[in-house]
């Protein structure tokens, strides 16, 4: 029981902290919900990054302590279900690093911005992108697992929906890139999917009674 309500509540403190932007009014000075992308609240440029920055490493860290704590509960259920989890725990290592190397400089929030591209500008990118796969990986490994486990589970018939809105939002906010009109919500589309990851971090905190 003891442990069932240490991994509950460590759901619920991942999932805030995966949604730190929602203090942006609060602690940073620039702001768009609409074309910034999150990390953007913490490029090297901005006042007061270095708050955001803290926050996405302290988000990462959750994650990956959460899914270390899921690993020791349920990790030896099944193969796939334990790869998921892994994959999980690497996510969340993969934005705390993210967090650790910010931008130079928010493209939306400064119109004088020009990504250099320096070490920290590349590090946080590869991150950025292996973290998304990482979490591909967490989505269907814990899913699939946990239907296997067994076909009623609604845990893992939760976790494929959440994947597949979480997957379309993430997609096409990076269309951002390629498409102006696009790029205009990109940040409403990233903080929608990660409301869904936060959502889907506190399900699987969950344990329905056998």
């Amino acid at each position: 029981m003891a442990r069932s309500r240490s991994v509950a509540l460590a759901s619920v403190a991942a999932a805030l902290l995966a949604n730190f932007w929602v203090l942006e009014d609060l602690l940073a000075r620039h702001t768009d919900l609409s074309e910034a992308w999150i990390s953007d609240l913490a490029a090297r440029s901005q006042a007061g990054g270095w708050r955001f920055q803290l926050l996405e490493v302290l988000a990462g860290l959750a994650i990956a302590g959460f899914a270390w704590l899921l690993l020791c509960r349920e990790g030896g259920r099944s193969p796939l279900l334990r790869r998921g989890l892994l994959a999980l725990l690497l996510a969340g290592l993969l934005a705390a690093l993210g967090g650790i190397a910010p931008l130079n400089c928010a493209e939306a929030l400064e119109r004088a911005c020009e990504l250099s591209y320096d070490p920290f500008d590349l590090v946080h990118t590869g991150a950025n992108l292996l973290e998304v796969a990482a979490l591909l990986i967490a989505f269907a490994g814990i899913g699939l697992g946990l239907l296997r486990l067994d076909p009623r589970d609604r845990r893992g018939r939760a976790t494929l929906t959440i994947a597949a809105f979480w997957l379309l939002l993430t997609a096409v906010a990076g269309l951002g890139y390629l498409v102006g009109d696009v790029g205009e919500f990109k940040g409403l589309l990233q903080r929608g999917a990660q409301l869904l990851l936060g959502g889907w971090l506190v399900l699987l905190g969950w344990r329905p009674r056998e």
